[in-house]
């Protein structure tokens, strides 16, 4: 019997690898490992640091942009930082329906697992770990399998937008059980067991971290899973207490159900699991019109061109198969987030606390903002290649404001944060107004100025995540200075990443108030924007710690972390004024201290590409009259920063921003300042790159960046703009409008 379950394990892997004809589907080239392990690029090894080493992404089943991900897990908590999954723990808990954040360091939330087991075994995650098996080449964003030798399963995962289908293959069945697990480390939660529906119920209370920590979130996860075999026993468990017949159990610590089953036809047994943030009724429904039947091959099929139909909006030629591999890769882990949150009704939970059920009509609502990480190449390259659902995520962010009463500065768990600095849904919103995308002008305005210009009247607001932290001394010195150590913040102090970041959203919204017609606030914001210079220290050649009565600190290492700095060194950040690099040059003393400066930065190894501070430093060399330095530097990173082993990314995706880095890098140009409207060149990776663009939002259809030979190394020295030369920066608009950008030597 072991024998025939391997041959058929076989056969599948032999027919996933075969195909009608001999065209690779882009999906084939994603590889789901990527990200799994520990960082082993250059800049993870130049600053290794607990979480920050790896990519913490998962290897998630998952429509676009999905309501959940569906992963195995191997880490049964939802606690911060700890992923569902890691590649080097070799053991199997079950799969969860995770709403974990790819690639992140927050927490997972409201999730569920369940596990097939046969035999002996034991209800709970750590106790009924085992071994499993798995071929990579099975392992796909619409479509996943694995072998759990121990308990003789098969089981093969799909899903759709909001839901996940299983079909579980069992060999020789011996007391057949799935188990399912409410994941909550508080203790919280309720499941049911429905023998007329044959269906098991639960949900999973989300709790905040950051402002609010600890708090009710004012939602939960909420879960519908069916079976189509029949229910032979069955009951529920907490802790190690086993509760045969107990059909419904809540707030117990580590609650979850298990039902002994009748397989089906050939040993084959299906589940189907719909999910909601709303209710365990807009959970059903959900299952209802996504898998209304119990076809998993045609749920698997219309996944697979989904995914195709998305990745194919960037066409490369040209290229190694290990090119390919990271590009796809990196387009998928791109469009994971953010997160959809509106039921098939359109139903979605009031933002931070808003306790009423609202109704998106004509869009769907997200969540899952990884702002300060996303707003730089992330929401930019959504823009081009998904600017249905970009446009949404826009509109969404204006119904946080409206229901919370501010803009969040980095929404998760449908809540306010304030978990990084800066105030980068300004970022995000202004980016898609200035590129002529719908969104009301007069709503996104009112947010975008309340933040820029007020601070929260009640304390406990202010506390709860409201509003930029230190507006009031950012304000009053042109700067935040040492003395006010911003204690109502996840992460204190920081004056100086601040002040930056702050003078970066300015600007956004200054560009923001002269297309409407603010000329008095584009004029202050104007201003603003150039705030950066305030924390320049011309003596030491770096930007520094000031104290209110405008010296600075001596307490200084340009190259080491110090209090006053986010993640990074007084170096990375000073390179942080996207808005106005001709201004820093200046303040460098000119031009050539400038590209010194930079060329020494690159050159010492001091550049750190697996965090996003860094990000636009590599195309910094454009600003001085070297693009060939650009390209190289680019070039280089391309290939050193980014392999196809599961420790290939440099630290944390933070969801999907390493990852858009190398799709805009591998294509040849990059948004170093979003609200700008411009990218600068590097080169591409590819002979030749086709972005096919949407007619509803871009005129042009689709845009194409062409070289002639191999580009993983070479060095161009014109660029022709549909046949007429051009320099290093490529406008928005002009990409809008279609055409052809062409590289030469």
């Amino acid at each position: 019997m072991k024998i025939k379950f391997v041959i058929c394990f076989c056969l599948i892997v032999i027919a996933s690898a075969c195909h009608k004809n001999d065209k690779k589907p882009l999906i084939s080239y994603v590889n789901l490992l990527i990200g799994t392990d520990l960082a082993a690029t250059p800049s993870a090894k130049q600053n290794p640091g607990d979480h920050v080493d790896y990519g913490q992404t998962i290897p998630a089943v998952t429509a676009p942009f999905g309501m959940t991900q569906w992963t195995p897990q191997n880490q049964s908590t939802e606690n911060k930082c700890v992923a569902p999954f890691y590649l080097n723990r070799t053991i199997l808990q079950g799969f969860r329906a995770t709403h974990w954040t790819s690639g992140s360091c927050v927490q997972d939330y409201g999730s569920f697992t369940i596990m097939p087991a046969s035999g002996n075994f034991f209800m709970l995650p750590k106790l009924r770990q085992t071994e499993f098996v798995f071929d990579p080449s099975l392992l796909s964003p619409a479509y996943s399998a694995y072998h759990i030798p121990l308990f003789g399963v098969f089981a093969e995962i799909t899903a759709t937008r909001r839901c996940g289908f299983f079909r579980f293959s069992w060999l020789d069945p011996q007391n057949p059980t799935l188990i399912f697990d409410v994941n909550s480390d508080e203790g919280k939660g309720f499941i049911r067991i429905d023998r007329e529906k044959n269906e098991i119920v639960a949900y999973n209370p989300v709790f905040r971290i950051y402002s609010g920590n600890g708090k009710p979130a004012g939602f939960s996860g909420y879960m519908v899973a069916r079976l189509d075999a029949e229910i032979e026993s069955c009951g529920t468990y907490s802790e190690q207490d086993i509760l045969k017949d107990t059909l419904l159990l809540s707030d117990k610590p580590h609650i979850g159900a298990w039902v002994k089953i009748k397989p089906g036809k050939n040993n084959l047994t299906h589940v189907k699991i719909g999910t909601s943030f709303t209710s365990l009724e807009n959970a059903r429904e959900n299952l209802d019109k996504e898998i209304p039947g119990w076809d998993f091959d045609h749920t698997k099929k219309s996944l697979e061109q989904t995914w195709e139909k998305l990745l194919g909006q960037v066409k490369t030629e040209g290229g190694t198969p290990d090119d390919l591999v990271k590009f796809y890769t990196a387009l998928y882990h791109s469009c994971i987030h953010p997160r959809l949150y509106s039921d098939v009704d359109g139903s979605y939970p009031g933002f931070a606390g808003d306790t009423a059920v609202h109704k998106a009509e004509g869009f769907d609502y997200y969540c899952d903002f990884s702002a300060w990480d996303t707003y730089r190449a992330q929401m930019p390259l959504l823009s081009l290649i998904a600017p249905k659902a970009y446009l949404d995520m826009n509109k969404s962010l204006l119904c946080k404001a409206e229901q919370g009463g501010w803009l969040p500065i980095f929404p998760m768990w449908n809540s306010y944060t304030s978990a990084m600095i800066g105030d980068h849904c300004t970022a995000i919103l202004g980016d898609a107004i200035m590129k002529g995308f719908p969104v009301d002008p007069d709503r996104a305005w009112t947010a975008m100025r309340k933040n820029a210009f007020e601070s929260p009247a009640d304390v406990e607001e202010y506390v709860d995540g409201k509003g930029r932290r230190s507006l009031k001394s950012y304000r009053q010195y042109g700067y935040i200075p040492l003395e006010d150590e911003v204690l109502e913040a996840f992460h204190k102090r920081e004056q100086v990443s601040r002040t930056l970041e702050y003078a970066y959203d300015d600007w956004v919204l200054a560009q923001v108030a002269q297309k409407l017609g603010y000329d008095k606030e584009f004029r202050e914001l104007s201003d603003r924007a150039m705030n950066y210079s305030n924390v320049f220290d011309p003596e030491k050649g770096w930007v520094c710690g000031k104290f209110a009565d405008e010296t600075f600190t001596q307490d200084f290492d340009a190259g080491k972390p110090v209090s006053w700095i986010t993640e990074g060194t007084p170096k990375h950040y000073t390179w942080y004024v996207p808005q106005d690099i001709p201004g820093l040059m200046e303040l460098m003393g000119g031009k050539e201290k400038y590209l010194e400066k930079l060329r020494q930065f690159i050159d010492n190894k001091e550049y750190w590409h697996g965090n996003e501070p860094s990000h636009h430093i590599p195309y910094l060399f454009n600003y001085a009259d070297r693009w060939d330095l650009t390209q190289q530097t680019v070039k280089h990173l391309l290939k050193s920063e980014y392999t196809t082993t599961a420790g290939g990314l440099s630290g944390n995706d933070d969801s999907g921003q390493l990852s858009a880095w190398y799709v805009f890098s591998a294509m040849g140009f990059y948004p170093v300042c979003p609200g700008s409207n411009e990218y600068q060149l590097s080169s591409p990776a590819f002979r030749k790159v086709t972005l096919k663009l949407d007619k509803k939002f871009y005129s042009g259809g689709s845009f194409v960046l062409e070289t002639s030979g191999n580009n993983s190394d070479s060095i161009f020295s014109s660029v022709n703009l549909n046949g007429k030369k051009t320099g290093t920066i490529l406008n928005h608009n002009d990409l809008k409008k279609g055409g052809k950008l062409v590289f030469t030597r």
